[in-house]
């Protein structure tokens, strides 16, 4: 019995061995960041960036540098992602990578070259953001310091999902989502694009993590358009809000003017959007495509330079019109621009018309793009407003009132 036991343990024993390729911590560096230029010499110059661990420990920063930098020339990202060791002493893990910049340059050329091995590789894991980056080397923005999040990667990825959320200025397009547009029937990608802001060799500098004003910050400026793997060109953050109308924005706030004129000279009354839902489709009249947007939601009054008053019923009225209108009016001048200026669907019109219809989207699925700049666009919003926040009368109409 004693030796059935002791056999039944050593068999059980097998069952509690390690992961086979397990890795000790002082052994391996992690990648949080990933910049790829044109190369000088080669196609590309592959940057990572890599967490200098103490200063991210329980114990607090030791007044060193929070990430390390290091940059190497290939012809592709597969080669120069296992050729790091170069001047790199660790082994480099990748599964923790939070953005890929990538250079202007070289998205207006083509990214099939290196989202294939992104894909296929097993030492990515496909929800990190691609940020196109403008105006400086995607290796600038690996290394601008920043004193409440320390890498500046971890700081992007943090600031897209916030910004997102709160406004609605980013389309937070991991590499699942952009390859899914890549080969989506009736829509193309987009990508965030960034820039840096002030003193770019100072914001380098680790004292720009102790700063109260860092000298030198990277800012969401909008989006790139693409048609499959090459980048046209992008479009600023205030249509990269509208353009999000018809995707999936949640929140964001609206400054709208109290009365007709000069808007410079204009009082405002400030609403935020608490929630929303977009429909898109596409209708035929006379075999002539009709671009549909369905916008609802709700929205309430944040605050009011404008000496209405709130508790009458017509006044409440008007100002949900003018909301309406103004959403209206932004939405269609966008995607009328998106026709005319790239002639390319990143809305994904196509897609609803080939979820309606796909005999007749197969039809048009060789020139959609063709047909989609040049259809009718016709935009329906229907956002509610539901209170004016805590008070209902501004004391702006009070002071109004004892002027008189």
């Amino acid at each position: 019995m004693n030796k059935k036991m002791i056999g039944f343990f050593v068999l059980m024993s097998f069952l509690l061995t390690g992961c086979w390729d397990k890795e000790e911590l002082n052994d391996v560096s992690i990648v949080t960041g990933i910049a790829v230029d044109p190369g000088e010499e080669k196609k590309y110059r592959m940057t990572v960036e890599l967490v200098n661990s103490p200063e991210f420990g329980k114990q607090g920063s030791l007044g060193n540098t929070p990430v390390i930098t290091y940059s190497l020339e290939g012809n592709s990202l597969s080669e120069l992602s296992n050729k790091m060791n170069v001047g790199l002493a660790r082994k480099l893990i990748y599964s923790h990578t939070r953005v890929v910049f990538i250079n202007e340059e070289i998205a207006r050329e083509g990214l099939f070259g290196f989202l294939d091995f992104l894909e296929r590789s097993g030492h990515f894991r496909n929800d990190f953001n691609i940020l196109i980056t403008k105006g400086n080397p995607a290796s600038d923005f690996t290394k601008i310091t920043y004193p409440i999040q320390k890498s500046p990667s971890l700081k992007l990825h943090k600031q897209i999902n916030t910004f997102l959320e709160e406004w609605g200025g980013d389309p937070r397009v991991r590499l699942t989502d952009f390859i899914a547009a890549i080969i989506s029937k009736g829509k193309n990608p987009v990508a965030a694009t960034v820039v840096l802001k002030g003193d770019v060799e100072k914001g380098k500098n680790v004292e720009n993590n102790k700063s109260l004003d860092p000298e030198a910050l990277i800012l969401i400026d909008g989006i790139a358009i693409f048609k499959d793997d090459k980048m046209l060109g992008s479009i600023p953050l205030k249509e990269t809000r509208d353009y999000l109308w018809t995707q999936k924005l949640k929140h964001t706030s609206l400054s709208i003017p109290c009365e007709e004129g000069k808007v410079e000279e204009q009082p405002y009354f400030d609403v935020r959007v608490s929630r929303s839902n977009t429909k898109i489709n596409v209708s035929y009249k006379n075999n002539n495509p009709k671009l549909m947007v369905k916008i609802t939601g709700e929205t309430k009054i944040q605050g009011s330079e404008c000496t209405n008053d709130l508790t009458k019923i017509d006044v409440f009225m008007e100002y949900e019109k003018k909301i309406n209108e103004l959403v209206k009016k932004d939405i269609t001048t966008m995607i009328q621009n998106i026709q005319e200026e790239f002639s390319v669907d990143i809305f994904g019109f196509g897609e609803a018309l080939y979820r309606q219809d796909p005999q007749k989207f197969k039809k048009q699925e060789s020139k959609w793009d063709e047909v989609f700049s040049k259809a009718e666009v016709d935009v329906e919003v229907d956002l509610h407003l539901l209170r004016s926040g805590i008070k209902n009368k501004s004391f702006m109409t009070d002071l109004e009132n004892l002027k008189e």
